[in-house]
């Protein structure tokens, strides 16, 4: 009897052991969340770390952009500025050509035996012939013309004489020379010259004048001799 018992004792015990020995061990959920945890904290970091990057490379892509946008911009306003400069250049270029084509145009045009009474075309007749036109006398000439002419006696220029006697007045001589304060114009080089009145537009002589000497050497003033400007005619 004691000897079954052993025997049926042993073999529920090697049957308990086995059974034991062979049953899986099953993970504690606390240790499967940890390492869950720890690899979704992982992935979010790495996530993260994605996502800051594509931040700084847009912010720097931004940044490259905005810069070459600058650079781009302050290159086209210079030229813009460079070609408006240039520009500007040509147009008063062309405006002194044009005038000086202008003047050399009249020069090449006046003809000896013309009459003139503006300063381009005298001042263009003297140049090229070295003398003033045929409709031009001096001032004693003139006078002595307005009392043939009118039957009246001269007292001043108060009258127009080439619209009251068909003359212009010029020809006399005309001394700039610093000794001589009370006649010298200092905007006027130094010399002897010749003066002739142009352009008459009101009732007397008006204020234009060319003061003049040989070899087309001819100034203008529009001021009665208050300033000067030198022509360049050819």
């Amino acid at each position: 009897m004691n000897r079954t018992f052993f025997k049926l004792f042993l073999a529920v015990f090697t049957a308990v052991f086995f059974a034991a020995c062979s049953t899986p061990t099953i993970p504690n959920d606390d240790d499967s969340y940890g390492l869950e945890s720890s690899s979704s904290k992982e992935k979010s970091s790495s996530s993260k770390k994605l996502s800051s990057s594509s931040k700084a490379k847009s912010s720097s892509s931004k940044i490259s952009s905005s810069s070459s946008s600058k650079v781009t911009e302050s290159s086209s306003s210079k030229a813009k500025s460079s070609s408006s400069k240039v520009s500007s250049s040509s147009s008063s270029s062309e405006k002194k050509l044009s005038s000086s084509i202008s003047l050399l145009s009249i020069y090449e045009a006046v003809e000896e035996s013309g009459l003139y009474t503006t300063k381009d075309s005298v001042a263009a007749y003297l140049c090229k012939f070295d003398k003033l036109p045929a409709n031009y006398v001096g001032k004693n000439e003139g006078k002595k013309l307005y009392e043939s002419e009118t039957g009246n006696t001269f007292s001043k220029w108060n009258f127009n004489p080439w619209t009251t006697i068909g003359v212009m007045i010029g020809g006399d001589n005309f001394d700039n020379y610093a000794s001589h304060p009370n006649n010298y114009h200092a905007t006027l080089p130094e010399g002897s010259y010749h003066e002739a009145d142009v352009d008459y537009s009101g009732k007397n002589r008006g204020t234009k004048r060319l003061v003049y000497q040989s070899d087309c050497v001819i100034y203008y003033t529009a001021d009665h001799y208050e300033t000067f400007k030198k022509l360049e005619i050819r």
